[in-house]
Formats: structure tokens, C-alpha cells, sequence
């Protein structure tokens, strides 16, 4: 993580936007950043010998049925993504927009799944792929950036303390 946020912090320092705020604001983000890949990635679980295949298809690892999923895990799932809908929009003014805060927390769940997939794939690591995950995700961060609109946050005056 800290590999990371070396490129970040040189950058931000570079264009004179080096206030202890804004960097700690930055740090804290990618921790988060750091947790959610701990969450859903790790711990990767080797398969010597193309084990995993002998039981499984590939297409028995994607759950494609919305909504069959316990109301708690959909639950943490918006709560994992709804940082993404809190924060981000503060930094990028662009992102207080709906659809596209939507469409990149639905890029980022793709991403997570994805390498789930790949993870089961290459070295057997199993972890299911679940299109639920990319809903409540997704709502998860849009709920979020609703939220950040009914606290009425002035986006100017954060930029400004940062």
C-alpha cells in the first residue's frame, strides 16, 4: 500500500497541494483502498496441480441470480463501497454526479470480481464471482454520494481546507 501511495504523495506534493490535511485524507483513503482488497482478494488459498478443476467448472464459480444472497452480505457490501460515494465526490467534483459515481463503483466491483475469477482460474483460489456483489456495490457507493448530498457538504469550502 505504502508503494502505492509514494506516486500519489509525490505528485500532490509537486503541485503545491501538500497540506497535512489533504495528504492525511489521501493516506486514509488508500488504507481503505488497502481493506476493501484485503476483504475481497486475500487470503488466496493455493491448489497445486489444477486441483480446483476437478470439481468445478468455471461457470459454476459465477452466481448470476440477483437477490439470492443473505441480507447481511449485501449489507456489508454497501457498506464497503459507500466511502467510495462519501469521499471521492469531495476530491473529483465530476463524480457528484449519479451516473457516473455509479459507473465507476460498478468499474471497481467488475475489477474485484474479475480478479476473483482470475484468482480461481490460475492458482484455485475460491472465491465466489456474484453479481449480487456488483449490485449492492454499486448502491452501496450511490447511497453514499446521497448521503454526502442530504449532509449538504459544500464542496469548495472541503477543497478549500484540504
Amino acid at each position: 500500500m505504502l508503494v502505492a501511495y509514494l506516486p500519489v504523495f509525490v505528485a500532490v506534493r509537486r503541485r503545491g497541494q501538500a497540506s497535512p490535511r489533504r495528504l492525511a485524507a489521501i493516506f486514509g483513503f488508500f488504507l481503505y483502498a488497502a481493506a476493501v482488497v484485503a476483504a475481497t482478494v486475500f487470503p488466496i488459498v493455493l491448489r497445486p496441480g489444477g486441483e480446483h478443476w476437478a470439481d468445478h467448472h468455471w461457470w459454476l464459480v459465477i452466481r448470476w441470480i440477483p437477490g439470492d444472497v443473505p441480507a447481511t452480505d449485501f449489507v456489508l457490501n454497501m457498506l464497503m463501497f459507500a466511502p467510495i460515494g462519501l469521499v471521492l465526490p469531495l476530491w473529483w467534483p465530476a463524480l457528484n454526479s449519479l451516473r457516473r459515481l455509479a459507473a465507476l463503483a460498478l468499474a471497481l466491483s467488475c475489477g474485484i470480481e474479475g480478479t476473483q475469477f482470475v484468482l480461481w482460474w490460475t492458482l484455485g483460489n475460491f472465491r465466489m464471482v456474484d453479481v449480487n456483489d456488483l449490485i449492492s456495490n454499486t448502491s452501496g457507493a450511490v447511497l453514499g454520494l446521497l448521503a454526502l448530498r442530504l449532509l449538504r457538504v459544500d464542496h469548495e469550502a472541503v477543497q478549500a481546507r484540504m
